[in-house]
């Protein structure tokens, strides 16, 4: 028989799917859309934007609401996401869409904050696994949306085009519903702010922030510069097989990685063995480019670099007290976004040539090798 655990779990694991695949719905598809909804690219393309602006404000009051009472915040995440999935299917009135992107973006951090927690509450025997699932679920939301993109707005239109996150949405907030009110959650009742203050002292949190933000910044600048700072020396159209082959061997590493390094302790080293095997990478290709190295190098990349994500909430977990699982994935989060953002639009000076991008791309992973060298042992550590 199904533990009910186990129907709120899978839920939970579509809601996020749909949240990450409402993120970018338009993104393969921005000209058609914009046209088909009468208005300009620009303003269709900030629908993606609000998903990172309201994540960096409200990343850290939903880690705080989630600590103060878990259940209630969890499902507000949940709920959230489902009225904006769902309901874009219901006008598509540019305003509407809008309304609808908002509840989404502003359900996401609730959703990501709450990965944590939720794991380290129901499976804490199994918290390594359920955190690499979860975060899986997060990444193929988004793969979804890119890979597909094209040829759901072909079959249909913009209604086709929105339809599968829909009803995925619908089908996880009923087993979300059905199966919470049978799920015990830690509820405290309260919070204070000097709990959070300790959060914010805690110099492991403050590393594994800067070295996740550099890691995100990486791949946000492949997958948003690489195309054009490869013009120069005319690879721009493998880019996106590039950027795709990444992704695609990352979403392996998620789901292989995280399991073989966390229960025996050695999240520490392997982040510190990824990053200047990275580093290398970039460093290479700003000497010599060619569509071989592109591919071996952005592919084990992605399969090293996207498990860090999954390893580094899984540190949480392990090494800080449950009672503030949300407040500090939520100040990892805000760490890291800011840097990511940071890097991310600076990188726009840098694109010019191939040689310039790869220099500044090996720049941040240098420094995130630095950090890993002052982090605690978690072998020691454990």
């Amino acid at each position: 028989m199904v533990q009910v655990k186990t129907i709120l779990t899978i839920g939970f694991i579509l809601i996020i799917f749909a949240s990450q695949a409402m993120w970018v719905t338009f993104s393969p598809v921005l000209t058609e859309a914009a046209d088909e909804l009468g208005v300009s690219v620009e303003l269709l393309g900030l629908l993606a934007i609000m998903y990172p602006a309201l994540f960096l404000i409200l990343t850290i009051p939903s880690g705080i609401l989630l600590d103060k009472s878990f259940k209630k915040w969890f499902l507000f995440g949940c709920t959230a996401t489902f009225i904006g999935a769902a309901g874009r299917l219901l006008s598509l009135n540019y305003i509407w869409l809008v309304i609808c992107q908002l509840f989404g973006a502003v359900g996401q951090p609730f959703l990501l904050n709450a990965f944590v927690p939720y794991a380290s509450q129901l499976y804490e025997e199994r918290r390594t696994t359920i955190i690499s699932i979860l975060s899986l679920s997060m990444y193929l939301g988004v793969v979804f949306s890119l890979a597909a993109g094209v040829e759901l707005y072909s079959i249909g239109g913009l209604y086709t085009l929105l339809m599968p996150t829909a009803l995925i949405s619908v089908v996880g907030i009923a087993m979300v519903a059905l199966s919470s009110g049978n799920v015990e959650m830690r509820e405290t009742g309260e919070y204070s702010l000097r709990r959070f203050g300790d959060v914010i002292r805690r110099r492991d949190l403050w590393i594994l922030g800067f070295i996740l933000g550099f890691g995100i910044a990486t791949f946000d600048n492949l997958a948003t510069w690489l195309q054009p700072a490869l013009r120069d020396v005319s690879l721009e159209g493998v880019a996106g097989d590039a950027v795709a082959a990444s992704i695609i061997l990352g979403l392996v590493g998620v789901a292989v990685i995280p399991d073989r390094v966390c229960p025996k302790n050695l999240r520490t080293i392997y982040i510190r063995m990824i990053t200047p095997i990275i580093a290398t990478f970039f460093l290479t290709l700003v000497f010599m480019v060619n569509t071989q190295l592109l591919f071996i190098f952005l592919g084990v990349s992605g399969l090293l670099m996207l498990p860090a994500y999954a390893i580094i909430m899984d540190w949480i977990g392990k090494f800080h007290e449950k009672e503030v699982h949300g407040s500090a994935t939520g100040f990892i989060g805000l760490t890291s976004r800011a840097i990511s953002v940071a890097l991310t639009l600076g990188a726009v000076y840098f694109i010019g040539s191939a040689t310039t991008y790869f220099a500044y791309l090996t720049t941040p992973i240098t420094v995130a090798f630095i950090m890993t060298l002052i982090l605690p042992n978690d072998h020691k550590k454990g």
